[in-house]
């Protein structure tokens, strides 16, 4: 005879079953928000040569490649551009190719203007036609560094950019 269940007793039977429709609607937002911030991390890149690290044995040029060697020096009294175009002079009163200006800024247009003059000049006829060096006094702000690299990259010819320099490398300092 089977017995008679208590009406007293009252157990209730307790779900297993997981709610994840939570956390399902917070990957819904989290997942568009973390591609849409990926594509802004990606645009914070500055891309540049380091110079490549030696064992102690400094590789040989090749001495039968003419190359450009294009340098531009930043300092406080303006900047300097000297390539094989233009021997450097080393003399110790020699002024700045692009001085700074008035107000104590640097004239990022007359750079990126003289460096389309160097590439006109320099043409094809040199190993490393869209290579060059920069390099920077210690005090030199990095935001000037930073806009010096994009004067030299590229410049705007009415309603056309023309790339200059685009493989840029940074120096240990000014000669």
């Amino acid at each position: 005879m089977a017995f008679k269940p208590s009406l007293r007793r009252h157990h209730k039977e307790v779900s297993t079953e997981l709610n994840l429709n939570p956390m399902l609607d917070m990957m819904t937002v989290l997942i568009p928000l973390l591609l849409a911030n990926a594509q802004f991390a990606r645009i914070g890149e500055i891309e540049l040569n380091l110079p490549p690290a030696t064992s102690g044995v400094a590789a040989l040029p090749k001495e039968t490649q003419r190359t450009l060697d294009l340098v531009i020096s930043i300092t406080d009294q303006g900047i300097y551009i000297s390539s094989a175009l233009s021997a450097r002079e080393k003399l110790p009163n020699r002024k700045p190719t692009i001085a700074v200006r008035a107000d104590g800024e640097y004239d990022y247009q007359a750079l990126s203007r003289q460096l389309y003059e160097v590439k006109q000049k320099a043409g094809n006829n040199f190993a490393d036609p869209e290579s060059i060096v920069i390099q920077a006094e210690p005090k030199v702000r990095y935001q000037i560094l930073v806009s010096v690299m994009d004067a030299a990259r590229s410049i705007r010819l009415g309603e056309k950019i023309v790339s200059l320099f685009p493989n840029v490398a940074l120096s240990a300092g000014v000669i």
